[in-house]
């Protein structure tokens, strides 16, 4: 739980005067997937315990402990029949966090006591890596999650969601004017905050193609039962 300037958690607020967009979504479901460097993590995400340096960057990779969120009764995913590992997906209390070009990340996840992965387990940037390069590196740490095979390939087709954030981003670099003034303020935000696409994959439902049928699926999951 990141805390604002009143001591308590950071309201929606205090997030959108840095700039980070919060989609909308119930706090308890403020989870940051990318940052901008390891003070960000410190100030928006939660403790580092361990930090791994590399030979071509200061930092490869770092684990940081996280205070997990009170669960919102408002918020229908709490009251789903997989609630509990699906909070335990969204809000482990022990993160990896890894640069965006750290090519060991694998190898880091098992060497740091996060559990085997088989074959056909994906350890999943959930933030797009090929992304955050074409945005210039200003989220240059990015958390990730395990994902099946099925939930990886579904996001990343380039008619998938991560397919699809590509090709806004390549027409924004061809097309500065394109960016306007929100997308800039993003940009620049020291935070991205996780929206119901990423949500979705990473409680390992396919995302779909195209309409993004899973994630359609799963939207009222997300929002208050009141809006």
């Amino acid at each position: 739980m990141v805390l604002g300037s009143d001591g308590n958690k950071m309201t929606k607020e205090e997030w959108e005067a840095l700039g980070v967009q919060t989609f909308g979504l119930p706090s308890d479901l403020y989870i940051p997937i990318a940052v901008a460097d390891l003070e960000a993590i410190r100030t928006y995400v939660g403790t580092i315990q361990i930090l791994i340096p590399g030979r071509k960057r200061p930092t490869n990779a770092v684990v940081v402990e996280v205070n997990q969120p009170n669960r919102s009764p408002r918020v229908p995913l709490w009251e789903h029949g997989e609630a509990d590992q699906y909070y335990q997906r969204l809000h482990p209390t022990r993160q990896l966090w890894v640069h965006v070009d750290y090519a060991g990340y694998r190898r880091a996840w098992k060497r740091l006591g996060f559990g085997e992965i088989s074959s056909e387990v994906f350890l999943d940037h959930i933030k797009n890596r090929e992304a955050v390069r074409l945005g210039g590196y200003r989220h240059q740490f990015l958390r990730l999650c395990t994902v099946s095979r099925g939930t990886n390939t579904s996001s990343g087709l380039n008619n998938g969601a991560e397919g699809m954030e590509k090709t806004e981003l390549r027409k924004m670099r061809q097309n500065p004017v394109h960016n306007g003034l929100q997308a800039e303020r993003t940009f620049n935000a020291p935070v991205i905050l996780a929206d119901p696409v990423d949500l979705t994959k990473m409680l390992d439902i396919p995302t779909g193609l195209y309409e993004l049928q899973g994630v359609a699926s799963m939207l009222k999951q997300y929002y208050d039962k009141d809006d």
